[in-house]
């Protein structure tokens, strides 16, 4: 029986053995485990007032899914376990409803996932430009700890001594070294992470005995890695190999403690170096209830599909509807794109001159790569064929259509998901549009996806 429960503290060790159990079944998700979880719950940016609005569900007592923050509303982790696939809707459902600030919410997607993917395409997610990467090194040696001459390394008990360690974070991730400023917005954590081992945590002191850089990982033996999370080092010690001292000594001491590999959330080059190597790819899809374009707002009503140039939605905009199309930069194997809103204006004017029926374009946005369409009200050509419907009184339409591309040097996108048809007119509502080649045309690939002898995809 699967129960509902929003988060509470108590719920919280559960919640770690959930991430270490979603882990060991895949890869999808090791952009978050149980030590990124631990880590961001007692982080001072954690806006924890809000923690109780995570989602959590059970299956009796066994935790099968959750819809996570990341720190603050607005970006979340959404993960169900694979014999519970079923819930992820709702799972993200959730995400986007209780979880998202102002400007929507933003979930980070395993590229392989292709099930996630779709299911957020189709809830109204769309791929930005964000991502994550997930890079690997094998704990299959010591590594070398090397340090300048006057500084020594240590385990340090970063919670017993609060403040030392975030004075060093303060000035390690670059907010300055004015420490009057740092004491005016510093609080006392009000708890502390469950899991965290000071044999884990490595400081670098200077021979004043100050702290000038520290790596840690987190390990726990249930699960075969170190997660490394954080590792800073002060502005004028930088590119002397401290950094690289303590997170070799932090995977050093992982390694003693049974971890195999051990794995961080960044590809930057200073990880590359150290021998850190690219496990999995992230890209972030964003949900808005509202998009704006060139200063009208359009509210979002329902996904109507994805193609190789953009994702479309239904839109409102005061009481009329319209279709908006979001471009998108995904690679496609067997089709080439140049500057794709660009290429959606060129080719709706050559559309035009060639007299075919298509959806007015009612606005383009270049800076937020988005077009607004007319919406065409009708049946889609595609769904009457695989509800078994004949469309051989349209097809006549059709021909004509291709005998006016022709004319013009054209092919266009004969597939049966491009075309719509109302109170019997048929309209052709993409905007693509290709060079005339006999091999992609009407008689030779098109027909045969709306006489039945080639099957939809």
């Amino acid at each position: 029986m699967i129960r509902f429960e929003k988060y509470q503290y108590y719920f919280y060790q559960q919640v770690c053995d959930f991430l270490t159990e979603i882990n060991e079944e895949n890869d999808y998700h090791d952009n978050w485990n149980w030590a990124r979880f631990e880590w961001m719950h007692e982080h001072p940016s954690t806006k924890k007032d809000l923690l109780n609005e995570m989602g959590l569900w059970f299956d009796d007592d066994h935790l099968v899914g959750v819809a996570l923050m990341d720190m603050y509303f607005g970006e979340a982790f959404v993960a169900a376990l694979s014999a519970y696939r079923h819930l992820y809707p709702e799972l993200l459902k959730y995400a986007f409803d209780h979880l998202k600030d102002d400007q929507g919410l933003g979930v980070a997607f395993h590229d392989e996932n292709a099930d996630e993917i779709n299911e957020a395409i189709q809830q109204g997610f769309y791929k930005t430009d964000g991502e994550e990467t997930v890079c690997e090194i094998e704990l299959n040696q010591e590594y070398p700890v090397s340090l300048p001459c006057g500084f020594v390394a240590e385990t340090f008990d970063a919670q017993e001594h609060p403040l030392e360690m975030e004075w060093l974070f303060y000035q390690g991730f670059d907010h300055g070294n004015d420490k009057e400023a740092f004491m005016e917005g510093y609080q006392t954590p009000t708890g502390k992470r469950p899991h965290f081992n000071p044999y884990l945590c490595i400081v670098i002191k200077n021979e004043q005995g100050e702290l000038v850089a520290s790596a840690s990982t987190w390990y726990d033996p249930k699960t075969n890695y170190a997660y490394v999370e954080p590792v800073c080092v002060l502005p004028s010690c930088r590119k002397t190999g401290l950094g690289r001292a303590s997170v070799y000594a932090a995977m050093n001491h992982a390694r003693e403690l049974g971890a195999k590999t051990a794995i961080v959330n960044s590809d930057q080059e200073f990880y590359k170096h150290l021998g850190f190597r690219k496990k999995s790819h992230y890209s972030f899809y964003w949900k808005k209830e509202e998009r704006m374009v060139n200063g009208a707002t359009y509210k979002l009503e329902k996904f109507l599909g994805k193609g190789k140039g953009g994702y479309s939605y239904l839109a409102k905009k005061s009481d009329h509807v319209y279709v908006l199309k979001q471009i998108h930069h995904e690679p496609c194997a067997y089709y080439q794109f140049g500057n794709k809103i660009e290429a959606e204006r060129h080719d709706y004017q050559r559309l035009l001159d060639a007299g075919i029926r298509i959806p007015k374009m009612i606005d383009i946005d270049e800076e937020a790569e988005i077009i607004i369409k007319e919406f065409i009200d009708g049946d889609v050509i595609s769904e009457l064929i695989r509800q078994k419907q004949t469309v051989e009184q349209y097809i006549p339409q059709l021909i004509e259509m291709a005998a006016l591309a022709k004319q013009k040097g054209l092919n266009i996108d004969y597939y049966p998901t491009n075309f719509v048809v109302r109170d019997g007119v048929l309209f052709y509502i993409d905007y693509e549009c290709n060079s005339y080649m006999e091999e992609w045309d009407l008689e030779h690939w098109g027909i045969g996806f709306w006489n039945g002898k080639k099957p939809l995809q």
